[in-house]
C-alpha cells in the first residue's frame, strides 16, 4: 500500500484578519491598564482631615490628643508599608 500524503492546511490569514486581531487585542489591553489605573487611584488611604473643634468644648485637648495619635499611627503604617514594599521588590 502506498501512503497518500496529506493535504496541509495553509496558515495564511487575510490581513483584515490580521490587523483586526491586532486591534482587538489593543483595546483589551488598554481597557485592562484603565481598570489597574481606577483601582490604584480609589485605593489610596486618605489622611483625616482636622475636624475643627470648637474653644467651648469641653473633651478638646482629650480629643486633638487622640488625633494626633491617629495622625501618627496612620503615617507611621505608610511608612512600614514602602519598607515592606521595597524588600518585595530587592528579594
Amino acid at each position: 500500500m502506498v501512503m497518500k500524503s496529506k493535504k496541509i492546511k495553509s496558515k495564511r490569514v487575510s490581513l483584515k484578519k490580521k490587523y483586526k486581531v491586532i486591534r482587538k487585542v489593543k483595546e483589551h489591553n488598554r481597557k485592562k491598564g484603565k481598570e489597574v489605573k481606577k483601582l490604584r487611584l480609589s485605593g489610596k488611604n486618605k489622611v483625616e482631615k482636622d475636624p475643627g473643634i470648637p474653644n467651648n468644648w469641653p473633651l478638646k485637648e482629650h480629643e486633638l490628643k487622640a488625633l494626633a495619635a491617629r495622625r501618627t499611627k496612620a503615617i507611621e503604617e505608610l511608612e512600614q508599608k514602602k519598607v515592606e514594599r521595597k524588600e518585595r521588590l530587592n528579594e
